[in-house]
């Protein structure tokens, strides 16, 4: 940080968001007006703006209709937060700006910036000096009066107060998430202050949560902050279930006690994505693709394997039993474990693509392992795997390297068998299912026009025994398709139907 001072009145001079509300404010004659919080950190710290940029603009005057000036400018909208505050929404090609625009906590900028969170979030700048004659540059010094710029300096990231976690205790993870994108250590007095009050964050709107939380999962590694919330005692508010899975031992074939794993896991997750190209290298663009993808807002299936790969033993500790040989069995422990995940999603307000996908992995994850000890893995076994999985499989595949990685570790044979498997898996599945999803030699308005089937349950499990017939290769073309139906109607018919009786059995006695 040294010469930080010449760089930020450089860099200050430079960035478009910072010029434009200083020329507004000369225009207008509005001040004073300050830059605050996380943008004027992240410039000092020389960090580059990302799609997203969040400013915070102090001012004393009219907040709405500085907003208005701005949006004139810009060509933005105005949203008004609350009665004090109110936001510029700005859309471009280089992606969106949020300008919070808000009247001072306090008679002073000094009282305004006591008041906030983090000393390093605790800085201003005056905007409408930004252009002042070279003899007023000491116009647009730093104002810094809780020492920012010193934690700045040596990457500490500070609590102004303990009392900042009381009035939003929400800054309780998000101490953890800023230490994890700055690369920051948390102050010993802000880590006990956090430690104390880790049961505030169960008062945090599940919205709010969750933006703090994937952020976190989004940073690499991710697996460090994970045990930081875990010391902090605020792994075990988000998830209450965790704190069962630290009492169970180690058991064969696991060489780790159960959370020591599930850490394990998580740890090897990020490994394997460090390292994609090089274990699966005709897979791995299609892999980046998919695991950069926005499932909603903000919620990355990066960030949804990382989750799985800490919390995917949770039902675990419920279905623990030993068998009169002595050995640990963990039986349904996947099905145990949805209802818990659930809670957690349904907690963190996940919409539900997210939710399906937590609940897939989770559901699926135990069976690539088992498929890659069989001797032989047909097509047919690979081919109801994905169709039962779903969206979820390529990332159940994944998870499965970390998994098994974590259980019984890289030198035994079986993990280079499992690797090799999870390659064929991937080809199958991109290369064979998928076509036979998108491509199918015989369509159901075929089965309807040439075989009589009437829309509905029948049609689409006939359809869905062409398209397991495609995918492994029974059928290569639509003549080999209709003589494959003819074939197999009458059977399919008879199996069908005795399964639906069974299932109305089933519902009647129940």
């Amino acid at each position: 940080m040294s010469g930080t001072r010449q760089f930020e009145l450089d860099t200050l001079g430079r960035d478009p968001y910072l010029r434009t509300m200083e020329a507004v404010a000369a225009s207008s004659r509005t001040g004073p007006l300050y830059l605050v919080g996380g943008y004027l950190r992240d410039l000092l710290l020389g960090r580059s703006r990302a799609k997203r940029a969040d400013l915070d603009v102090v001012i004393w005057g009219e907040p709405e209709q500085f907003g208005r000036d701005l949006v004139r400018t810009f060509k933005g909208s105005v949203v008004r937060l609350d009665p004090e505050t109110v936001r510029v929404i700005i859309r471009s090609t280089e992606g969106i700006a949020q300008i919070d625009i808000g009247r001072p906590k306090g008679e002073t900028i000094e009282d305004d910036l006591a008041a906030r969170d983090f000393t390093v979030n605790a800085l201003a700048v005056r905007l409408d000096t930004l252009h002042a004659p070279r003899s007023t540059l000491h116009a647009l010094s730093l104002i810094d009066p809780t020492g920012g710029l010193d934690d700045l300096r040596n990457t500490r990231l500070q609590a102004i107060s303990q009392s900042a976690f009381d009035r939003d205790p929400l800054r309780l993870i998000r101490t953890v998430r800023l230490a994890a994108e700055l690369d920051f250590t948390i102050d010993e007095a802000t880590g006990r202050w956090i430690t104390e009050r880790a049961s505030l964050l169960g008062t945090v709107a599940g919205e709010r949560l969750c933006d703090e939380l994937f952020r976190i999962l989004d940073t690499v590694p991710a697996a460090p902050r994970i045990e930081q919330l875990d010391a902090l005692r605020l792994l075990r508010v988000l998830v209450p279930e965790v704190e069962a899975l630290k009492s169970v031992p180690a058991s064969k074939p696991h060489r780790l006690p159960l959370w020591e794993h599930s850490l394990q896991t998580l740890w090897s997750i990020e490994l394997l994505l460090t390292n994609l190209e090089q274990l699966f290298p005709d897979e791995a663009v299609w892999l980046r693709e998919r695991l950069d993808r926005e499932i909603e807002a903000d919620v990355t299936e990066t960030a949804i394997l990382k989750l799985l790969g800490f919390l995917h033993d949770v039902g675990k500790p419920e279905t623990r039993s030993v068998q009169p040989d002595g050995r640990v069995r963990f039986l349904g422990h996947e099905q145990a474990g949805l209802p818990i995940l659930a809670r957690l999603c349904e907690r963190l307000r996940l919409g539900r693509l997210a939710t399906g996908l937590v609940a897939g992995i989770e559901q699926h994850h135990l069976r690539p392992i088992h498929l890659s000890s069989t001797q032989t893995v047909t097509a047919r076994a690979q081919y109801r795997f994905f169709r039962e999985a779903g969206d979820a499989a390529p990332l159940a595949l994944l998870h499965s390297w970390a998994d098994l990685r974590a259980t019984i570790g890289e030198e035994v044979e079986a993990f280079p068998r499992h690797q090799q498997f999870l390659r064929n898996a991937f080809r199958f599945y991109r290369n064979e299912f998928l076509a036979s999803q998108a491509k199918p030699l015989i369509r159901g308005d075929d089965l309807i026009d040439l075989f009589g089937i009437a829309p509905g349950p029948f049609l689409g499990f006939a359809l869905d025994h062409l398209q397991e017939a495609q995918a492994t290769g029974v059928i290569t073309s639509r003549q080999e398709a209709q003589v494959f139906v003819r074939d197999h109607l009458v059977s399919w018919q008879q199996f069908f139907e005795a399964a639906s009786a069974s299932r109305r059995s089933r519902t009647e006695s129940d």
